[in-house]
C-alpha cells in the first residue's frame, strides 16, 4: 500500500545538516585531516522524497579500483524526482577516497586496517578505520535497505548478484533475496557472508548481519571493455536500481529486467591464475552468462618474455560464467574468470516476464 499522499515526510538529518521533504543535496561527511593537512571527507548523496518510505542506501568504490558503479549512481541520482519519490535516496558513489586516488584496491597506506571491507564498523583509529566509522555512524546506521556495487578492476567483468544466506534474522535474508532477484540479474549468488567470507566487518555482512539491513552486492560490469558493452552494464545497472526501488514501492513505472530464468546457485569457482604473464582470454565480456564444461579451455597465461604458455585456465565444473576478463598483464591471483556451479543450484522461471 502507497503512503497516504498527504503525509509529508520529516526533514532528513545527514551529518549536521537536514534535507528537507521534496529536496536533495549533497553532504560532505568530514573524517580526518592527512598529514599534508588536506581534508579526507565523504561525499554522500541525498535525494529526500515528499512523501515518507524505505530509505535505500547505494555504496560504492569502497575499493578504490572498483570505480565502475560511480557513473549509474550519478545518473540514478539525477533522474530520481525528490517531489514524487516515496522515502529516501541516499548514495555514497566514492566510500574511500584515498584509495580511488591511487586506483588501488585497498588503502594506500602502512596501515593495519588496509582493506576497507574488512573493518566495519571502524574500530581503530587508522584513515580506513574512520572512513568505516563514519559511513557507520551516518550513512548505514539510517538505511533499511543498502545496494553494495563491488566489480574487478580494469581489465575485468563481473555480471552477478550477491546475497547473504546466513543473516542472523531469517526476515533479512528473504527480503534481500526478493530484491536480488528483482534487480533482475541473470545470475544470483547466495553465501554465508558473516560466517564465511568476506565476514562480520564487510560492508554487507556488517550490515545485514550486526544491522539487520537488507542488502545485496551488486557485481555489473567493469572498465577496458569499450563504450558499447560497458554502456550496457551501466543501463542494466541503472535499470536494476530502478527495479529494486520500484519493488520498494518508491517509484512508479519501474522497469522489469527480469530476464525469462535466473540462476540461483551457492557454490562458486574462482579461475584466476597462480602466475603471472599475459593473460590470452578464450571469453571476453559479451560472454558473461555463457553456459562452460567442465574442462574447457577458458585462458592461458603466456610469459611476455619468453612467449612460452606458463599456465592453462580451465573450468573445474559445469556452469556459467558470472566474471570474465579482456587479455591483459596479470600478477598472481588477478581476476580471470568465475564459473556459477550449476549442480544443485535452483532456477527460477519469470513466466510473467517476456524472453530478452
Amino acid at each position: 500500500m502507497k503512503p497516504d499522499g498527504s503525509i509529508l515526510a520529516k526533514a532528513f538529518p545527514m551529518g549536521g545538516e537536514t534535507i528537507a521533504a521534496g529536496a536533495r543535496g549533497v553532504v560532505p561527511l568530514h573524517v580526518t585531516t592527512a598529514l599534508n593537512g588536506s581534508p579526507v571527507r565523504i561525499s554522500a548523496h541525498v535525494v529526500h522524497g515528499r512523501q515518507p518510505g524505505p530509505v535505500v542506501t547505494l555504496l560504492s568504490t569502497v575499493h578504490g579500483a572498483e570505480w565502475f558503479s560511480v557513473e549509474p549512481i550519478r545518473r540514478v541520482l539525477q533522474e530520481a524526482d525528490p517531489e514524487t519519490l516515496r522515502g529516501t535516496l541516499v548514495a555514497v558513489p566514492v566510500a574511500n577516497p584515498p584509495a580511488l586516488r591511487q586506483q588501488m584496491r585497498n588503502m594506500p597506506d602502512g596501515s593495519d586496517s588496509p582493506d576497507l571491507n574488512r573493518i566495519f564498523p571502524g574500530p581503530l583509529t587508522w584513515t580506513s578505520d574512520q572512513l568505516a566509522a563514519t559511513l557507520a555512524e551516518h550513512v548505514f546506521a539510517p538505511a533499511t535497505h543498502l545496494l553494495d556495487f563491488h566489480m574487478g578492476p580494469w581489465g575485468s567483468a563481473f555480471r552477478d548478484i550477491l546475497v547473504g544466506d546466513d543473516f542472523p534474522d531469517p526476515a533479512v535474508t528473504e527480503e534481500s533475496e526478493r530484491l536480488a532477484l528483482a534487480f533482475g540479474s541473470p545470475i544470483i549468488r547466495r553465501a554465508n557472508l558473516v560466517t564465511g567470507f568476506p565476514g562480520p566487518k564487510s560492508s554487507m555482512g556488517y550490515a545485514g548481519g550486526v544491522l539487520g539491513i537488507p542488502t545485496m552486492g551488486v557485481e555489473v560490469g567493469g572498465v577496458g571493455f569499450g563504450p558499447r558493452i560497458e554502456d550496457a552494464w551501466i543501463t542494466a545497472t541503472v535499470d536494476g536500481i530502478h527495479a529494486v526501488l520500484g519493488a520498494l514501492d518508491m517509484i512508479d513505472d519501474a522497469p522489469d529486467p527480469r530476464p525469462a530464468r535466473q540462476l540461483v546457485y551457492g557454490r562458486s569457482h574462482r579461475v584466476n591464475p597462480s602466475v603471472g604473464g599475459l593473460l590470452r582470454s578464450h571469453f571476453g565480456g559479451d560472454d558473461l552468462g555463457r553456459a562452460v564444461e567442465k574442462g574447457e579451455l577458458l585462458g592461458e597465461v603466456h610469459s611476455p618474455y619468453t612467449f612460452e604458455l606458463l599456465e592453462e585456465l580451465r573450468a573445474p565444473a559445469d556452469g556459467l560464467l558470472f566474471y570474465t576478463a579482456r587479455n591483459y598483464p596479470v600478477d598472481p591471483g588477478d581476476w580471470a574468470f568465475g564459473v556459477a556451479d550449476t549442480d544443485g543450484a535452483e532456477w527460477i522461471d519469470n513466466k510473467d516476464v517476456m524472453v530478452r
